[in-house]
């Protein structure tokens, strides 16, 4: 293995030996080759870090005796439940006294940067140790061993002590506003993980209901789409809303019937029928009007003038009432057919409810 290039080595400094590898190009008859050249090169060594060695160490340590916490407590707890219930949920049970104190060191430990939500976990991981430490002791005395059952639940204590300190070492003190921003990240990513979860449960039970729904979901959709429509029209200004709002009687919609019926066509200018039925003549029909020259606008509904035209002449044709109507609002497209539809919702309101 070759020697690769001088390096300078810095006194006090620890190096060791590595192999390294290095391109190395050729050219003949102008044709260049490259290869990787091995060689022998030194590089420094970092310096042991004492800190992390003993805080690994303390780490294997609170484990291991943690692992003997349970395995003592548990056989402890179970032997003095054995008496009452089967020795396997027995010893079951003695595991619990153990998995509660540890379960909320786990809890301390994730929140150990927010001493108020740790607080808590702390208060219940000592209780649950007193507990666990309590049905150690009494085991002893069944015993006859009171000594031996205080030193067993030692062990307990120790475990949870040694995981008190390591928590407190990895708890960093934070200042009054950068605990507050932490606060406010971790509030607003919840919020949205809350919302999305919360959205994501909604779109499946809609997916659902769209698919064995039935004729019942179809009709209460129409329904809600119905009134949206109606809510949005009543929002301008247009004629459009005002014929919608003044004279679209409510509907009941029937279970057949999935899709709402179609709109009534929005009035045109045109003149205005008297009360009495008989039409005001349009002002195209007045000196000093062009001929040709368009109506003025109204906002006078059709429905208005097909009711007024009714009570004039209860007896007239739809032909007729047509005719009527587009002297007053202009000839519009199927405009026999809104006429229609409109005169059987003023003369038959409760047949059409009832269906």
């Amino acid at each position: 293995m070759g020697q690769g290039p001088q390096e300078t080595r810095v006194p006090g400094v620890r190096y060791r030996k590595v192999a390294r590898t290095r391109e190395v190009t050729t050219v003949l008859d102008g044709k260049p080759s490259t290869r990787e050249v091995p060689y022998e090169a030194w590089e420094p060594v970092p310096p042991r870090e004492w800190d992390e060695l003993i805080l690994r160490g303390v780490t294997v340590l609170a484990i291991t005796v943690t692992v003997i916490a349970v395995a003592g407590t548990t056989a402890g707890v179970g032997g003095l439940l054995s008496r009452m219930v089967p020795a396997p949920v027995a010893y079951a049970m003695g595991a619990v006294f153990t998995s509660a104190w540890m379960a909320c060191l786990g809890i301390e430990w994730l929140n150990r940067l927010n001493p108020e939500r740790a607080k808590l976990a702390r208060v219940g991981g000592w209780l649950a140790l007193g507990v666990s430490m309590g049905a150690v002791v009494a085991y002893g005395v069944t015993l006859g061993q009171p000594v031996a059952g205080g030193v067993g639940a030692c062990i307990d204590l120790l475990s949870k002590g040694l995981w008190a300190l390591l928590v407190g070492y990895h708890a960093v003190p934070l200042d009054d506003g950068v605990a507050h921003w932490v606060t406010e990240r971790e509030q607003e990513l919840a919020g949205r993980e809350l919302l999305g979860r919360r959205l994501l449960r909604l779109n499946r039970r809609a997916a659902f209901y769209r698919a064995v729904g039935g004729w019942e979901f179809d009709a209460v959709t129409a329904i809600l789409d119905s009134a949206e429509q109606q809510r949005s029209l009543a929002g301008t200004d247009s004629p459009d809303s005002l014929d919608t709002a003044n004279s679209e009687p409510v509907r009941t919609v029937s279970a057949q019937a999935s899709t709402p019926a179609p709109p009534i066509v929005p009035p045109v200018s045109g003149p205005v029928p008297g009360p009495s039925g008989e039409i005001v003549p349009d002002s195209a029909d007045t000196p000093g009007r062009e001929a040709g020259q368009a109506a003025s606008p109204t906002s006078l509904p059709i429905a208005a003038t097909v009711r007024d035209v009714l009570q004039a002449e209860p007896g007239i044709s739809n032909a007729e009432l047509t005719e009527r109507v587009a002297a007053v609002h202009g000839h519009q497209k199927n405009l026999a057919e809104t006429v229609r539809r409109t005169r059987t919702r003023i003369e038959k309101p409760k047949k059409r409810n009832a269906s």
